[in-house]
């Protein structure tokens, strides 16, 4: 009888039991998700807080400053040691394979820059640091109204650390250098004088070399550049020719394209 009853109560307690240790994991596991939900809010809140000092840091120290805007804003200046580099090297071999890779990597150029824009119009990270009236900035630039609100990431800054990883695979010195180069004259001048958050140039550095390091290295798009160039083989001054308008266009960030595509983002809501 004892036996009888002991396992009695144990068939009768065990499903008290188990729902009891069910419902103690569904409480617990609600409680770790609270938990984690308030420490990644906390976290965000922290960051965007940072990103927001160094903005103003930067800004203090020379946001208001005309010629230090002046410099960082000259096409020939932020862009001479880029556009030299992947020029020369260009003309430094006639192998197929590098004009090919270099090809491929001016393709993630565009790729890169077209994203960077339709992120800006697309996307809602933050405002513009200049369009933000709750911002105390001291700058040169006036505060109008822009097509773009949204500054995530600089389409800038994308372009120019896309041109410098095509550098950096060629020839990694050069490419260092010119890392270097923009990260000084072209990117931090455009968090100085409010245009960008310190964030909106990080996620440019990752954006920008990564989809050229990734065509760069895909060997379709190379094998595609080479036979193009292999075709062209008795009329390279035609590749010549488009190379040298790109880069004209590059130059200066692309305005004929952009006022291409606005033109046809008109048409097509029309």
């Amino acid at each position: 009888m004892r036996i009888s009853d002991r396992r009695t109560i144990i068939v009768v307690d065990r499903p008290q039991f188990a729902r009891k240790s069910t419902v103690a994991k569904i409480a617990a596991l609600r409680s770790d998700f609270h938990v984690r939900l308030d420490a990644a809010k906390s976290k965000t809140m922290t960051i965007t807080g940072l990103d927001r000092e160094i903005l103003l840091a930067l800004n203090a120290f020379g946001g208001g400053n005309d010629t230090l805007w002046e410099f960082a804003n000259n096409s020939l200046f932020r862009g001479f040691p880029v556009f030299f580099s992947l020029v020369a090297l260009w003309f430094a071999s006639e192998q197929p394979e590098r004009r090919g890779r270099m090809l491929a990597g001016l393709l993630g150029v565009c790729l890169a820059t077209m994203l960077s824009i339709w992120s800006q119009f697309h996307t809602a990270v933050h405002i513009r640091p200049i369009l933000d009236p709750a911002i105390p900035l001291d700058t040169v630039i006036p505060r109008t109204p822009w097509d773009r609100t949204n500054s995530f990431p600089s389409d800038t800054a994308t372009l120019f650390f896309s041109l410098a990883a095509l550098v950096f695979v060629e020839k990694r010195s050069a490419g260092l250098f010119c890392f270097v180069w923009v990260a000084l004259i072209v990117a931090i001048p455009r968090v100085i004088v409010g245009l960008h958050y310190p964030s909106d140039i990080l996620g440019s550095f990752v954006l920008g070399p990564a989809v050229v390091f990734i065509l760069a290295a895909l060997p379709y798009p190379k094998r595609l550049f080479e036979h193009a160039l292999t075709w062209f083989e008795g009329r390279l001054y035609i590749v010549h020719a488009l190379l040298f308008i790109f880069l004209a266009d590059a130059f200066d960030l692309f305005p004929s394209l952009q006022a291409l595509g606005k033109v046809l983002a008109r048409s097509l809501h029309s």
